[in-house]
């Protein structure tokens, strides 16, 4: 009664420590997935100043691009052209990262969007610049050939020279800056417009002569004086072309810089708003935090007074328990004492080892009990004439299985030694008869009794040879002949040793068998051990296979090898029978 109302008292205690760790749970997840939307808030508000500092890196590039198109037109150096190049491809891809990060905002990927355009159109104001530049060229390379002209007349005592003198052409000179132009002039699809403007071979071709004339040097000084006039007023519509590109540029600009200011100013309001968002959670965060304090601390009070009081009404039942462990305790000493001495009379029971030695000298014996007791044995007895060796199973394992083995092994003992039985089947009839009057003398019917394979064992000789006369009887245990690796097998009756339904008389076998064959009895624990990979039973067919490859070594290797893998196959499982295994070598 004491022990039921503390189990009662103590199914209230893990209740109330169940309901705290639930409530403890349930509030710290709240109070998580709050800070994780703050967190998360504040991660986002990450993305506008990233958004605001691309903004300001495009519009960057894009004054380094004007710059280097300015540049160029004032030096005519090819590198500007590179950095031109380079601005261009970085402009391209932080609009592309602007995309991306606007990618949720439909207003704000609008915006990139008209951005994109103005920059297009920006680049397309500063390339036409580039081209009306290119087509000045063709003034400063005239420069250089009448200068040319005029240092090769003055060496030539003639006066005159003819098309053999070198002469240094634009396309020469500038043929990077060629490139770069012919480039830009495939991306903007203007190639039958502009090639007529920039083609340095066309000025080579009207430098160059027929080589048998001979042109005097105030001749060709006044057709570049007509070319230079031509192209000074070709050079007057270039610049007023690029005065207009200049100021379109500027309202370009103006646009662009208006909507970098546009999205600078959302962005910035969008980050006020976040950070309120963000600070108003902050403080239901703090109130939930504080109630979640509150409530844990008293819930852990309440947890503390139940704990406490189950401490002191428990200690009475800790006193009991303690004493009667104790006292369990002490009995399982008597208990294992009491087994272990059985076990030394079980194995007085059983034949001395070194006369089993003495008696089959090339043999061996497996015993593994179970447990400290076994229901297994083996048996063997010697006559003036023959031997006889058996290995039984009784029913169970264990101390019920000893105290069975104690009243078959008596039996076995009285039909050879009193009745002097000589027959194994005689044997096993009269030990059946024994056994059965025995576990009927009692209050109670026991239907206990044995399996068992039991032989007779005497030489002769045979056409001049020693040979060896087994005779055999068996009740579901049978006998195993290898000889050569060949393996035979005599069977037993299917009936034990005990009561049993349908009682027959045993079958007595007679056999004449060479020296060198090996004979072996057995129990069924070998065969119906659990393990391997699978945890499946090692079976009779595997048992045979083993002791048919084992036949060959000396009987010592024979023990080694069946234990090794029994013990292999069995892993950590646990045994689950006594197993006995003879084997002798005739």
């Amino acid at each position: 009664m004491s022990q039921t109302v503390i189990t009662k008292f103590e199914n209230k205690v893990w209740l109330i420590l169940l309901v705290v760790l639930a409530v403890v749970l349930l509030s710290g997840f709240f109070v998580y997935r709050s800070l994780s939307g703050i967190v998360n808030g504040l991660t986002e508000e990450a993305r506008p100043d990233e958004t605001v500092i691309l903004m300001k890196e495009v519009l960057y590039d894009l004054t380094d691009a004007e710059n280097n198109v300015k540049s160029y037109s004032l030096t005519n150096e090819i590198p500007y052209l590179e950095d031109y190049n380079l601005n261009v491809t970085e402009v391209e891809e932080k609009i592309g990262k602007l995309r991306e990060l606007t990618a949720d905002d439909a207003d704000s990927k609008l915006q990139v969007d008209s951005l994109d355009v103005l920059i297009h159109q920006k680049f397309f104001i500063l390339e036409d610049m580039l081209l009306l530049r290119g087509q000045s060229r063709v003034t400063n390379a005239l420069d250089r050939v009448a200068t040319h002209i005029e240092t090769s007349a003055a060496e030539d005592d003639g006066g005159v020279f003819s098309q053999e003198d070198k002469v240094i052409t634009a396309e020469q000179e500038k043929a990077e800056e060629d490139k770069f132009f012919k480039k830009l002039l495939n991306k903007r699809k203007k190639n039958e417009e502009t090639s007529t403007q920039q083609n340095p071979e066309e000025i080579t071709e009207e430098a160059v002569v027929d080589p048998n004339e001979k042109i005097t040097l105030d001749e060709i000084n006044q057709e570049i004086l007509q070319i230079k006039k031509e192209e000074a007023r070709i050079d007057k519509s270039v610049r007023e072309k690029e005065l207009l590109l200049i100021q379109e540029d500027k309202k370009v600009m103006d646009r662009i810089l208006a909507m970098f200011v546009q999205m600078e100013e959302k962005e910035t309001l969008s980050m006020d708003e976040k950070l309120a968002l963000a600070d108003t959670k902050s403080r239901q965060t703090n109130i939930l935090i504080g109630l979640f304090c509150i409530l844990a601390c008293v819930l852990l009070v309440i947890a503390g007074y139940a704990v406490n009081t189950y401490v002191k009404r428990n200690e009475a039942f800790k006193i009991a328990l303690r004493k009667a462990k104790q006292e369990t305790d002490a009995k399982n000493r008597e208990i294992t004492d009491s087994i272990t001495y059985a076990q030394k009379i079980q194995e007085a029971i059983l034949p001395d080892r070194k006369l089993f030695a003495a008696y089959l000298k090339e043999s061996f014996v497996l015993y593994k009990p179970k447990d400290i007791v076994a229901g297994d044995f083996y048996w063997t007895v010697k006559t003036d004439d023959r031997l006889f060796v058996a290995v039984a199973d009784c029913t169970g394992h264990g101390v019920p299985g000893a105290m069975v083995s104690v009243v078959c092994s008596t039996a076995l003992n009285r039909c050879v030694r009193e009745f002097e039985l000589k027959q194994p089947a005689q044997i096993l009839e009269k030990c059946r008869e024994l056994v059965i009057e025995t576990f009927a003398s009692g209050d109670y019917s026991v239907n206990d009794g044995m399996d068992i394979a039991l032989i007779s064992l005497k030489y002769t000789l045979d056409d001049g040879k020693e040979v060896a006369l087994i005779e055999y009887s068996g009740a579901n245990n049978s006998l195993y002949i290898v000889k050569n690796t060949a393996l035979q097998t005599v069977p037993a009756d299917k009936q034990p040793i005990g009561k049993y339904q349908y009682q027959k008389p045993f079958t007595n076998h007679k056999l004449i068998i060479e020296r060198g064959s090996m004979l072996y009895l057995f129990s069924d624990g070998y065969a119906d051990q659990f393990g391997g990979q699978y945890g499946k039973k090692f079976k009779y067919k595997q048992f045979q296979e083993l002791l048919s490859a084992s036949s060959r070594f000396d009987t010592d290797r024979q023990l080694d090898n069946l234990e090794n893998t029994f013990e292999s196959w069995r892993g950590s499982l646990e045994q689950i029978d006594d197993v006995c295994v003879i084997g002798v070598r005739l």
